[in-house]
């Protein structure tokens, strides 16, 4: 179920820039109604709003392991895998710790971008309430 979330204040954004995890985020919606700028700049403020928060769910975490899998056959190409010494068996077995740490790192990476992106946006829209998104 999607939750409709109505963003009076700056002090709102930082609110929900603290609810953003790493593994999971609530589906929501958002309208931006800031009193202190104009409709076309609330709108703005809110397609970022919404294409920073929705980093969680967007569909390169569905195609990431293809690329986990074609950089760890780079890598094995590259002989920075040394497949000779380890073995096949070794070799393919080494490719789950490394697509799981891979794959953990980019989302702590795309959750802290989430957060710090709404943490500057707020206190940008509250230093400068005539912002204008370019």
């Amino acid at each position: 179920m999607q939750q409709r979330t109505i963003i009076t204040r700056t002090e709102d954004i930082r609110s929900i820039a603290r609810d953003i995890s790493i593994f999971s985020c609530k589906k929501q919606i958002f309208k931006v109604q800031l009193s202190h700028i104009s409709e076309t700049e609330n709108f703005e403020v809110e397609k970022k709003l919404v294409r920073l928060y929705s980093l969680g769910q967007h569909g390169f975490w569905a195609v990431l392991p293809v690329y986990t899998i074609l950089v760890y056959l780079l890598m094995l190409f590259a002989n920075i895998i040394p497949y000779h010494e380890l073995g096949i068996v070794p070799t393919i077995l080494l490719y789950a710790p490394f697509a799981i740490g891979a794959i953990f790192f980019l989302r702590i990476l795309a959750t802290f971008y989430a957060k710090r992106s709404l943490l500057k946006l707020a206190q940008e829209l509250q230093t400068d309430p005539s912002f204008t998104f370019g």
